[in-house]
């Protein structure tokens, strides 16, 4: 037997995606991208986009390879089941909270070993899924319906795991989860979890992904200030700028708050690169709220931005509220998209002469990139070793690329 897995969304997904690719292996099934027996599809339904692209990818695959099996997983098939089924009552649905019955169900063989990996195919950089779940029920927001279980993996495993992948000769390892600042392993919380982290031995760093702002704490920067371990790099989602927009999206937090946690990080951290979420055109969100919102990233001068355009989806409480409609989104969406490359450009500029931390990721064309410790892709003037791990001087910044050396 052969398989192929093909994931939509997160991080998480990947990760998960990752790790029943390995346990399927172990078990002596291959993976092979074109001649598969069976596709499974890791789904996401985060806005209604992702959502039609899968149902699309179903039904393409069901036509062009109809007697392979197929099973589908993930949020999509945990929220909406029905949907799948509408399209094919020999698709095998797997929900999030029973993802890992795959293994045993195509070997045989039982696992407790899910979502824990040994390695990423062709990657320098490796992920830990070390948390899973959201409880927060921000108004606009279908995970906490997808992935409604706060669990943490023990303190002791995730250790070991990325102790594992360090002598394996990751030299960056990115630690995720749904919700990653409500780590809790009965009582160890986060904090803890990263100072067991850089007792590691080893030349690696860690890459936090995304942080709540409440989540952000003095001890935690202080923690990830020692730049021999942790990345100079936050990533928190602000969703919006305008107080108003904030509590109709019933996010913990206002304004103040947030630029508060900027200041306590920037004064911690050195270079720090911090890169933010944000969704245009949420319901009720005036010209006012909007033009709020460009002028608070503008003055916090964040390095980046990932915009998303509002997508109402049903379960969640924006669900009933009126929308926008396209045009007004379109254009809101374009606004800000211009400001994420402003704001990229300026903190490249920033950078220009400092010397900072990276990982060589990737050559392609015989020019090499690497990642730097603050989050910018560098293109080197030089020539270097894929997955080495050496301080580059930022030289330019020309048509949105930075370049350096070693």
């Amino acid at each position: 037997m052969k398989f192929y897995i093909k994931t939509f969304g997160c991080r998480v997904n990947q990760i998960e995606s990752e790790s029943v690719a390995e346990e399927l292996i172990k078990c002596g099934i291959y993976y092979d991208e074109k001649n598969f027996d069976i596709l499974i599809i890791n789904s996401c339904c985060v806005t209604e986009k992702t959502e039609k692209e899968i149902i699309k990818y179903i039904k393409k695959s069901l036509d062009l390879k109809p007697f392979i099996q197929i099973i589908v997983t993930g949020c999509f098939a945990t929220v909406f089941k029905e949907k799948i089924e509408e399209i094919s009552k020999n698709i095998k649905i797997f929900s999030n909270s029973n993802k890992s019955d795959i293994i045993k169900t195509l070997t045989g063989k039982e696992t407790n070993r899910l979502f824990r990996i040994e390695g990423f195919k062709s990657r320098t950089r490796a992920f830990v899924k070390v948390q899973d779940g959201c409880d927060l029920r921000c108004s606009y927001c279908i995970v906490p319906i997808a992935r409604n279980e706060m669990i943490s993996k023990p303190l002791s495993n995730a250790v070991e795991e990325i102790n594992n992948l360090v002598l394996k000769g990751y030299k960056e390892i990115v630690l995720s989860g749904t919700r990653l600042g409500a780590y809790d392993d009965e009582g160890k919380r986060l904090n803890h979890l990263l100072k067991k982290i850089a007792d590691i031995k080893g030349n690696f760093r860690i890459r936090l992904s995304s942080l709540e702002p409440m989540e952000i704490n003095e001890e935690l920067c202080e923690i990830c200030s020692d730049s021999s371990r942790f990345c100079s790099y936050f990533h928190i989602p602000l969703q919006s700028g305008s107080d108003e927009v904030l509590k109709k999206m019933r996010r913990p937090y206002n304004i103040n708050f947030f630029s508060n946690k900027l200041d306590l990080i920037r004064k911690k951290i050195k270079d720090v690169g911090i890169y933010s979420d944000v969704i245009v055109g949420f319901p009720g969100e005036s010209e006012k709220d909007f033009l709020n919102s460009v002028n608070f990233i503008k003055q916090a001068e964040l390095s980046g931005l990932h915009v998303f355009t509002y997508s109402k989806r049903p379960k969640t409480e924006s669900f009933y509220m009126e929308d926008l409609g396209y045009e007004v989104k379109k254009k809101r969406s374009q606004i800000m998209h211009d400001l994420d490359k402003e704001l990229r450009k300026n903190f490249g500029l920033k950078m220009i002469g400092k010397n900072i931390d990276s990982v060589v990721i990737r050559e392609k064309k015989g020019v090499f990139w690497a990642l730097t410790s603050n989050f910018l892709e560098v293109s080197l003037k030089n020539k270097a070793e894929v997955n080495a791990r050496a301080d580059v001087t930022i030289t330019d910044f020309k048509n949105g690329i930075v370049y350096g050396e070693l």
